[in-house]
């Protein structure tokens, strides 16, 4: 047990601090439950014109990605993106990437409610911009909902994508 508490304490003081962990952790198991919907919907809409296996396992992926980035330890992190001990503002990239497609999406779903009904967007396009729209398939969500409940998942989805694309540019610009 004191083990585990000496690898929670350095993981809280090395380059990924420990809130910055707990938001991934969220973020992940959003997505991963947000998957689970899209599996329910195959089982309780097979005929749709959506192809419900592909999105449930992008965001597993996405998910399961970005729990494994929040539970790895720094020793780990720091060896596969080739960041030496002393570089504490590497780590900055994701950090910004992770905000960044957090609030553009959130901003995004918020406009998606105004959208006209009369353009009829593919279910595809919806679900490929608001994975957390599938919550929300048999009613039209009100602007409360959206900005309480849809918008935040969905942000929570693409802060996870943020994250993992600047681990992994991050890794790239540094082997290279």
């Amino acid at each position: 047990m004191r083990r585990i508490a000496v690898r929670i304490r350095h993981m809280a003081t090395g380059l990924i601090r420990l809130p910055f962990r707990f938001v991934l952790f969220v973020c992940g198991m959003i997505s991963i439950v947000l998957s689970n919907a899209f599996r329910a919907m195959q089982v309780f809409i097979p005929d749709a014109h959506v192809n419900w296996l592909i999105f449930s396992a992008a965001l597993v992926l996405v998910g399961g990605l970005t729990v494994i980035v929040a539970l790895l330890p720094n020793s780990w992190l720091n060896k596969a993106c080739k960041v030496g001990p002393t570089a504490q503002d590497h780590w900055s990239m994701p950090i910004k990437l992770l905000g960044c497609f957090a609030g553009f999406s959130y901003l995004l779903i918020v406009a998606l409610r105004f959208i006209p009904s009369s353009w009829h967007p593919a279910a595809q396009v919806v679900y490929l911009l608001c994975p957390a729209c599938v919550l929300t398939i048999t009613i039209d969500p009100s602007i409360a909902s959206v900005l309480l409940v849809l918008a935040p998942l969905n942000a929570a989805v693409y802060g996870s994508l943020g994250t993992l694309l600047g681990c992994f540019l991050l890794a790239v610009r540094n082997r290279c």
